[in-house]
């Protein structure tokens, strides 16, 4: 019998981190699928284990050593465990000490190369293993480490068309992959590479084909969203994108976008945004600070006004947009009056959805070698008063929302007591103004008799509200 006859035939994807990350995951599934694997029901029941790994902070580097030791323990004679993702992009040779048992180390650019980098590793008999610009083998306990490649960085390396499985009423598109920005706290570039985009007609035609599976709603991701085209040589690249997917699937509900990056907003993608029905009228606007000097250091836009002019444009064009934005509390040499400038730029703006995280040094970043570093003390102590701070704002804006009816998506179903001790169903979806897994919810009660179903479109009138959170009952 050969080599190749011993070949392991199921898989298993564990995936940490982000939905790009989830995206690469469900890539890897479908080559493998295409290939012949099966997937498996769980790790014990699984040949090849994989790990899609992250490694955007020092705490999920720990999570994904974690989740492979953990794997590791419990390893059996003739598995495999492979290490992919971004963690394997950012630390490939720490891997090997960390977790010794692990059999082979595949890229985040190089994923689509899962299947024949299995073969190397399975059927030695084949001959030739795929060509690597680093070396092949790395010792790991008594055996040693095979090594995938590091793939060039071009569109076709890092995001590999496949056929798409619809999962749920939502579903994320990468209309990019990479990011061309230096900003001083942020590794991605050094783990994603530069920035890269896919042809509008492949992605218009991705966007319809999920559409046409039951999707709803549609999720454009990427590291810069704004840069679209620039490296194809397209001016207002991002506008012409969404023309063409409204054109290609006219019965979306929503377009989402996430990851825009300010200074690439332009009135052709304000425009855009307002004529069609289909985009959502959200936009994600990560801005990071709003003090000059905190920006500059961050090597980010340091011009506040424009964030002024750019808001004030978009609520002008569309008066019920909703503007979420991301803010680091923390950077190294943040003084109180720099913070205290956030938390009035917070009064002035009244974001109706905002992140907020505390600065993480991160190895091979610039600002991780700044002088200035904030304790973590004071950090923890911004954080606190300004998600605090938002808090009001939040609970504000929500409470203007009581008595309006509304359209909700349906995500999911529970049970909750009523005043008499009873169990009652109770649903859980969201309204255009809330994206998946970072803003929050509507909690709906059904029409009498009538349940409800994930992916279902119901009226739904407001009736109370919390600081994240809407509370409503569905119209019959």
């Amino acid at each position: 019998m050969s080599d190749a006859e011993h070949r392991p035939t199921t898989f298993y994807i564990t995936t940490l981190g982000c939905e790009k990350n989830s995206l690469d995951s469900e890539g890897m599934a479908a080559l493998l699928t295409e290939a012949g694997y099966r997937p498996g029901a769980g790790p014990d029941d699984s040949d090849i284990l994989i790990v899609n790994t992250c490694a955007f902070l020092q705490a999920a580097v720990d999570e994904s050593v974690g989740k492979l030791r953990a794997l590791a323990r419990k390893k059996r004679q003739g598995q495999l465990l492979i290490s992919a993702g971004c963690m394997s992009e950012r630390y490939a040779s720490q891997i090997a000490g960390w977790v010794p048992e692990v059999d082979g180390i595949i890229s985040t650019r190089a994923w689509p190369e899962i299947v024949p980098f299995l073969h190397t590793l399975t059927d030695k008999s084949a001959g030739t293993n795929i060509s690597t610009n680093i070396s092949t083998n790395i010792g790991a306990g008594s055996g040693s480490i095979e090594w995938a490649p590091i793939a060039p960085v071009q569109f076709t390396s890092q995001i590999k068309r496949f056929r798409r499985r619809v999962q749920g009423p939502t579903a994320y598109v990468k209309i990019s992959e990479g990011c061309d920005h230096k900003c001083a706290f942020c590794i991605i570039p050094a783990i994603r590479g530069r920035h890269v985009s896919r042809p509008i007609e492949e992605v218009a035609a991705e966007v319809a084909e999920l559409v046409e599976q039951g999707v709803k709603e549609v999720v454009l991701i990427a590291q810069d969203s704004t840069y679209y085209g620039v490296d194809l040589g397209m001016r207002d690249g991002l506008p012409r994108l969404l023309d063409a997917i409204v054109e290609r699937a006219p019965q979306v509900m929503w377009i989402r976008l996430m990851y825009a990056y300010p200074t690439q907003v332009t009135p052709a993608l304000i425009e855009t945004m307002a004529r069609h029905p289909q985009i959502a009228k959200y936009i994600d606007i990560p801005l990071q600070h709003a003090h000059p000097e905190v920006l500059r250091r961050m090597k980010r836009p340091a011009d506040v006004d424009r964030y002024r002019r750019l808001i004030r444009s978009f609520r002008e064009a569309m008066p019920d947009i909703a503007i979420r934005t991301t803010f680091i509390v923390g950077f190294p040499g943040e003084t109180d009056d720099e913070f205290k400038t956030l938390l009035d730029f917070l009064d002035e703006i009244r974001f109706d959805n905002v992140g907020m995280f505390t600065y993480s040094p991160e190895q091979g970043t610039p600002a991780a070698d700044m002088p200035g570093q904030v304790p973590e003390k004071i950090k923890m102590k911004r954080y606190r008063q300004a998600m605090l701070h938002q808090q009001e704002i939040a609970a504000h804006k929500n409470r203007q929302w009581v008595g309006k009816t509304v359209d909700v998506l349906i995500e999911g179903s529970g049970t909750l007591q009523d005043g008499r001790g009873r169990e009652v169903p109770i649903y859980a979806g969201r309204t255009y103004r809330q994206a998946p897994e970072v803003d929050g919810m509507v909690f709906v009660r059904p029409p009498a008799d009538h349940p409800l179903k994930p992916g279902d479109v119901v009226r739904v009138r407001i009736t109370d509200s919390t600081e994240y959170d809407l509370w409503g009952k569905a119209l019959a």
